[in-house]
């Protein structure tokens, strides 16, 4: 089947709005059938988190790219991350033989944006995942659940519960470690230790542990099974609520394939299918978040309200709460706006998350008083307002000369964000390289990170960028896999023959053949265990 002249399949107005909703969106991969068992096959040989699998899982098992590249994938991919969008460096296959079912959660942020405070993280469709299962699964087999609309909610309540755990267990293990003077991992009899000390905190606090199964009630209540037939590809946004729905009981092992995808550029206008539409009016407290995406999506800034009574934002409802600031930040009046920086300045880190997002709809209006604030804010405030900035972009284009002047922080977090934050309020303006440049060889690895993040986002208003190309290329060969990952991406979008030869140089040299040359060997004359 030749694809490589078929233009992508973009959604509809009905499907882009769904996905903004309800956070995902299921295809159904047009390859053959034999395709999809080849996919499995291949996929069995590998290891789910070791060296022949995991982040290399694609140069083990080419192929699968197809599936990628597929008009109706590439199309939802376009639609919601936009024309540039690009495959993420992590991707995983969940392999489940036979396996229990598997703790609701958001994915760790690492991979997208920090969350700051633990809980902010940001709603702007910036990151997507791509579930994608090689063998038909129905309910027996254990597919993935998801909490359909769970994408924009912080579980403020639940998390803090959480969070108060992994306290408890994470000061347990440093304390496991300093008794025996070694990590975890390195000795079976301290990880002896630290289970007994964890099962005995659990038997003796069951009021602590029945409260956080209350709290979790509602998602599992609340959560779906992607089941399928095999070439199911289920696109989510990347903070939906999921997990694996039950256990797998049959037989057969049971592959799901995570890929993660990244958009370069904050969008301009519509990039799918887009006939007009507005968003439908709705009576659902959160349809001021869907309908100020929907505007973000459209490179449109959302039309105000008229009045909106703030005292939503304290709600402990995440649902209320995200609807009042969204519609807040939306009116943009002088009594709207003290409202949402009144909350986002208080202690309780639950109604700040909340007024965050508020300012961030409020976009351009919220600019100068974020800046008023940063001009006396300690690092730690710092951070928060450089978080809001970065997430409201190029819309608040005014404040790039502080965002510039905070890639130089003495706080190594407050450097973090601020660049970060260059990356998407310097689009569609001019970009001086330097701060750039300066972050790329930050004695941090998340500086490091982010700036080569920020470079790729940037990459079509640097202009020659040449200065950029020998500290890209250092990057390449740097221990952190993230400074890596974005590094090779912002040398292929600076699209100069420098940048270009440097990226391709280091492609050539990483490539990996997943196999030597004694396994050349056609599937009809391999071994029938080889062939299956």
């Amino acid at each position: 089947m030749n694809q490589t002249n078929t233009s992508p399949r973009l959604l509809s107005d009905d499907a882009m709005q769904r996905f903004l909703r309800d956070g995902y969106v299921t295809l159904r991969s047009e390859l053959p059938a034999d395709f999809h068992a080849r996919m499995f096959a291949a996929l069995d040989d590998l290891e789910e988190g070791g060296p022949r699998g995991h982040n290399n899982l694609l140069p083990c098992v080419p192929e699968l790219s197809r599936m990628l590249e597929e008009p109706l994938v590439k199309g939802a991919l376009t639609s919601i991350l936009g024309d540039g969008h690009y495959l993420h460096f992590h991707r995983h296959d969940h392999f489940q033989f036979p396996g229990d079912a598997q703790p609701l959660h958001k994915d760790g942020d690492n991979h997208s944006h920090h969350a700051v405070d633990g809980l902010r993280r940001m709603h702007r469709t910036r990151f997507a995942m791509l579930f994608y299962y090689p063998q038909d699964t129905p309910l027996a087999k254990g597919p993935t659940g998801i909490v359909p609309a769970s994408q924009y909610l912080p579980r403020r309540s639940l998390e803090a519960a959480r969070r108060r755990l992994h306290r408890f267990n994470q000061r347990n293990r440093q304390e496991v470690e300093a008794e025996f003077g070694v990590r975890i991992h390195a000795s079976r009899a301290a990880q002896a230790a630290l289970q007994q000390r964890l099962e005995r905190f659990r038997t003796d606090n069951p009021a602590m542990f029945d409260a956080l199964e209350e709290l979790d009630e509602p998602w599992e209540s609340a959560k779906i099974p992607l089941t399928g037939d095999a070439g199911t590809v289920t696109i989510v946004h990347f903070d939906l609520v999921h997990g694996r729905y039950s256990a797998n009981t049959t037989s057969q092992p049971r592959h799901m394939v995570k890929f993660l995808f990244t958009r370069d550029r904050d969008p301009l206008s519509p990039a799918w299918r887009h006939g007009g539409a507005e968003w439908p009016s709705s009576d659902d407290p959160m349809a001021p978040v869907w309908r100020s995406l929907w505007h973000w999506h459209r490179g449109e800034r959302l039309p105000g309200a008229c009045s909106v009574d703030s005292d939503g934002l304290h709600s402990d409802d995440d649902r209320i709460a995200l609807g009042t600031a969204y519609a807040l930040g939306a009116a943009a009046t002088a009594a709207s706006l003290d409202a949402l920086f009144d909350a986002f300045l208080c202690d309780d880190a639950d109604v700040r998350t909340i007024a965050a997002y508020g300012l961030v709809a409020a976009e351009a209006n919220a600019v100068p008083r974020l800046l008023e604030t940063l001009a006396h804010a300690d690092a730690e405030l710092a951070v928060r307002v450089l978080d809001v900035l970065g997430d409201i972009g190029a819309p608040a284009a005014g404040a790039l000369p502080d965002v510039v002047a905070a890639t130089n922080h003495a706080d190594v977090v407050v450097r973090r964000y601020a660049t970060e934050a260059l990356g998407t309020v310097a689009q569609r303006g001019t970009v001086d390289i330097a701060p750039l440049a300066t972050a790329l060889a930050d004695e941090d690895a998340l500086v490091r990170r982010n700036a080569a993040l920020a470079t790729a986002r940037l990459a079509p208003d640097i202009g020659a960028g040449e200065p950029l190309v020998n500290v890209l290329a250092d990057n390449l060969y740097h221990w952190h896999h993230h400074v890596r990952g974005w590094a090779i991406e912002a040398l292929q979008r600076l699209r100069t023959p420098a940048a270009t030869e440097a990226a391709l140089r280091y492609l050539a040299t990483t490539r990996w053949d997943p196999t030597p040359k004694s396994g050349d060997v056609s599937a009809a004359k391999r071994p029938l265990a080889q062939a299956s």
